[in-house]
């Protein structure tokens, strides 16, 4: 057992577990061992690569610093545009649209419902397209379709009639959805692509912030902007901006699928059987890194320009996207769901009804004051990068603590600081809004800033521990994860508002906190039998969908 996680009786360790950390380099006989293994460069000689890179000059691992980090910073500011920027813009202006448009404050939380239900219908469509024909394509596409949507809202507002207007905004909606579903499902996949396990924590934190949490930043510029210059100039301000991110998708967000050959097999379970023997007789695996000496050219600045570089898998259509159903099966998917999915909808839940809470008295907020509520949680989100680090800093500490031998479920442990954020944040908001003060609006905002925090937290967690236990299937349990996450966000457009009306916000809020901590729990048998159900699932899959 190491440091609680289960092992498996079979020899062969599944992915996921791999040699992390160096732990005694004066030993000669341990520093043997991994002389086949590449190390990072620098202050961290002591960690080892994972994945271990290949010689391909193109193997995005081996990218030159400045063009890994130019690709991130486009990907990072481009989920931020065309991800996090549309759903939310026009929350804290829910009540005045609709004064505007004159229609129901259901037909504006729907303006965002049908946006999302469009985001996660689309994503199984994505994702096999990006299996099969790489992820550079879908990020083009995503990003013209973001600018075509927004522009379409532009022109909503200029319309002969309210009803008119309506429905013209409505269909720009629908298309500034095509333009996030790629950026919402592919991103965090597209880090495992690019960036080795120990430079993932804070780059994913970063994706989690933009996806999960900068929708309060957005909403606090929309609520203001709203107020001051209406709403048409929301998304005039939005469309240069998202010009900008579709040049910057061009230029500088190559394509970063690759075909990795086949590395080191059967170290660590080679070590694991020989340190237990008498004698410690070691029989070490010497194979090379990769299969064949013979590579292609490095590609120029202008072949990376193009927008298919290939086909990655010979699978049809039609039978990448039955498979990506399949992964309903492994536990760990059904625990991610839980863990992030639900969880973020409880989030995204509550932000329709916020300016409905507190609009009416006692509060009385205006369209910016609602927009401004929102600082909380956008300083929880900020905060909440310090998942990354945390959760990188957990993992090398197990993997040091377990003989250089580092686990993926060593990334769950992070989630206990996340359910204590979440519980504060739910229970003492749900108190705070049974007994309504003007004053207490700020206790309030500090609650969802709290469930802000621990959404971050939790969401970093999960997915750090997908990208490093299911690399290879990662795509499709993002999307699977993004597809539930946008139906129940479009769920939750269609009642939550009314719900909030008939049973209060305090009873709302209090369902929201019971069922969050209540499903935390099941990060402990996740994190006990994580290894298990990873030697399962790979055998299964190996079985019935054959190796990727």
């Amino acid at each position: 057992m190491g440091l609680g996680v289960l092992q498996p009786s079979t020899s062969e360790p599944p992915p996921g577990t791999e040699f992390l950390v160096d732990t005694d380099q004066t030993n000669a006989e341990h520093q043997y061992e991994h002389t086949h293994l590449k190390h990072a460069k620098g202050k961290e000689t002591s960690i080892i690569l994972v994945p271990q890179p290949s010689d391909d000059p193109n193997d995005p691992l081996l990218w030159p610093r400045w063009k890994r980090e130019a690709a991130f910073a486009f990907l990072f500011f481009n989920c931020i545009i065309f991800a996090a920027c549309p759903g939310p813009m026009v929350a804290p202006a829910t009540v005045g649209l609709s004064i505007q448009l004159d229609v129901e404050i259901e037909d504006i939380a729907l303006l965002s419902g049908y946006q999302l239900l469009v985001v996660g219908a689309l994503g199984p469509i994505v994702s096999v397209l990006a299996q099969k024909y790489g992820k550079r394509p879908q990020f083009l596409f995503a990003s013209i379709f973001g600018v075509i949507g927004t522009g379409i809202c532009v022109a909503g507002f200029d319309q002969s009639s309210l009803s008119k207007s309506y429905d013209v905004l409505l269909a720009g909606r629908l298309i500034q959805g095509l333009g996030t579903t790629a950026y919402e499902s592919l991103s965090v996949a597209a880090i495992g692509d690019m960036f080795f396990l120990h430079e993932r924590g804070l780059r994913t934190a970063l994706l989690v912030l933009t996806l999960a949490c900068l929708s309060s930043f957005v909403a606090i510029c929309a609520g203001t902007t709203f107020e001051h210059l209406g709403a048409r100039n929301l998304f005039v301000i939005l469309l240069p901006i998202q010009v900008f991110g579709l040049l910057g998708t061009v230029f500088f967000l190559p394509e970063c699928q690759f075909r990795r050959p086949v590395t080191i097999v059967g170290t660590v379970s080679s070590l694991e059987e020989v340190r237990e023997k008498e004698g410690n007789n070691k029989v070490i695996d010497e194979s090379p890194a990769t299969n064949s000496p013979n590579f292609p050219p490095k590609r120029s600045f202008i072949q990376d320009l193009r927008v298919f570089s290939g086909t990655y898998t010979s699978d049809k259509l039609f039978k990448l996207l039955a498979e990506i159903f399949v992964h309903l099966l492994n536990p760990a998917v059904v625990w991610i769901m839980l863990v992030s999915a639900v969880l973020v909808s409880f989030f995204v839940g509550t932000a329709y009804t916020l300016a409905q809470i507190f609009t009416p008295p006692p509060y009385n907020l205006t369209v910016s004051q609602n927009g401004f509520f929102f600082t909380g949680a956008l300083i929880g989100g900020i905060l909440g990068i310090s998942a990354g680090p945390l959760c990188d800093f957990t993992a090398r500490a197990f993997a040091r603590r377990n003989r250089g031998i580092y686990e993926a479920e060593f990334r769950i442990p992070v989630c206990i600081f996340a359910v204590a954020l979440f519980a504060v944040g739910w229970f003492t908001f749900s108190w705070a809004l049974a007994h309504p003060e003007k004053n207490r609006v700020y206790l309030c905002s500090f609650c969802y800033g709290a469930v802000s925090f621990g959404t971050s937290v939790a969401s970093t967690s999960a997915g750090l521990y997908i990208l490093d236990a299911f690399k290879k299937y990662s795509t499709e349990i993002f999307i699977l994860q993004m597809m539930i996450k946008n139906f129940l966000f479009y769920a939750f457009s269609t009642f939550v508002n009314e719900w909030a009306a008939s049973d209060g916000p305090d009873h709302m809020t209090r369902v929201f906190g019971i069922v969050t901590v209540c499903g935390f729990t099941t990060c402990v048998p996740m994190y006990m039998f994580g290894k298990l159900n990873r030697v399962w699932v790979y055998g299964l899959w190996k079985k019935y969908l054959g190796d990727k």
